[in-house]
């Protein structure tokens, strides 16, 4: 049997600006694009259409910005630091390999994730929005679907930043329980105007709060 000369690895990928709007259909249509454009050489499908084998961690909710998305895909003949240095200028603005690494773990292992909330206040302030989530908040996840997303939020710090209020939110992401973070802000617009919001993912971790890698 041939030995495969690809290597799988994993690609840490910020997907921000304008690019936070794209699907995920078109996310990986782009992402197959810029690979070839930078001379990144993925194992493909068989077939009368190969087409190159990435797998995603997840697909993010549109509008939401990340700071770390994964893709897995076997490449051929390139270190982590190569495929990062012909990356450079292939992937359009807003969507950027930060990192490329050999897997420690698969996405099945991703537990949960850390969202940064901005959220501009209009009739409340620290103090109440604390009251409202230690207290339960029931939204409807999906029709038909009500959640407490009390039970998602892991832990969660809330503070100022100039005119804005900070949520800093490690919510649940796993198979069983996931939280989409817009449900976090659909929590407080049933009880305050909440109509100028931004959401950014900053980390992912595992069952045991490390840093998934």
């Amino acid at each position: 049997m041939p030995v495969s000369e690809h290597t799988l690895f994993r690609m840490r990928f910020e997907k921000t600006g304008t690019m936070r709007y794209i699907s995920h259909l078109d996310l990986s249509r782009m992402f197959s694009r810029s690979l070839a454009r930078a001379g990144i050489e993925a194992a493909h499908t068989e077939g009368f259409n190969p087409h190159p084998k990435i797998s995603f961690a997840s697909a993010l909710p549109l509008g939401v910005e990340s700071l770390c998305e994964f893709a897995d895909a076997k490449i051929k003949g390139d270190t982590g630091a190569k495929i990062l240095e012909k990356a450079k200028g292939a992937f359009p603005a807003g969507l950027n390999i930060a990192e490329a690494y050999e897997p420690e773990r698969g996405f099945a292992d991703i537990d949960r994730a850390r969202f940064h909330i901005f959220v501009k206040p209009e009739g409340f302030g620290i103090r109440e929005i604390e009251e409202l989530f230690e207290g339960g908040a029931q939204v409807e996840k999906k029709p038909g679907v009500v959640i407490d997303v009390k039970d998602y939020i892991c832990e969660m710090a809330v503070s100022m930043q100039g005119g804005c209020m900070l949520l800093d939110a490690v919510a649940k992401t796993n198979a069983q329980l996931f939280l989409n973070p817009e449900n976090i802000i659909k929590a407080i617009s049933a009880k305050f105007a909440a109509d100028e919001y931004f959401i950014r993912k900053i980390e992912a971790y595992d069952i045991g709060g490390n840093v998934f890698r």
